[in-house]
């Protein structure tokens, strides 16, 4: 059985040329990413999830999204809309995600579908460029009276 010696003169060397190849490279895109932005009260404003995120210095590009908006206050947990998208691009600092493909909008009182959108979370306003549906989710009391 080789000595305690014998075996760190194999593995100390062995790990620190592993160490000097392994690199990190930010050209590779991150696979299941999430993100959270808080309020100053601790309280969830948005949830992103994406099956790959590939950050730069200012944005990040994802597919796959789904953004959770949530209220910002005490009600916490609950999703005030979603937004569905096959790609966009985040703006982080901005608070600001767009994209040019579809995007599905999801909120207890409408949903809506379109191509070239943004939302803005500062104004928590989506704009929606092109081939808009929006279906109201009301009921209309008496409407045919």
């Amino acid at each position: 059985m080789p000595s305690l010696k014998t075996l760190l003169l194999i593995i100390v060397p062995a790990a620190t040329a592993l160490a000097a190849t392994t690199s990190i490279s930010t050209d590779q895109p991150i696979v299941n990413f999430s993100t959270s932005t808080f309020t100053a009260d601790g309280h969830r404003e948005w949830l992103l999830r994406a099956s790959q995120a590939l950050p730069t210095a200012d944005q990040i590009r994802v597919t796959e999204l789904t953004l959770s908006i949530f209220p910002g206050n005490a009600d916490g947990e609950k999703v005030e809309t979603m937004i569905l998208s096959p790609s966009a691009i985040v703006l982080p600092e901005a608070g600001i995600v767009t994209g040019a493909s579809t995007i599905r909008v999801i909120n207890d009182d409408f949903e809506a579908t379109g191509l070239d959108w943004r939302y803005n979370h500062k104004e928590r306003r989506i704009t929606i460029a092109r081939k808009v549906h929006v279906v109201f989710q009301y009921e209309l009391k008496e409407f045919l009276k």
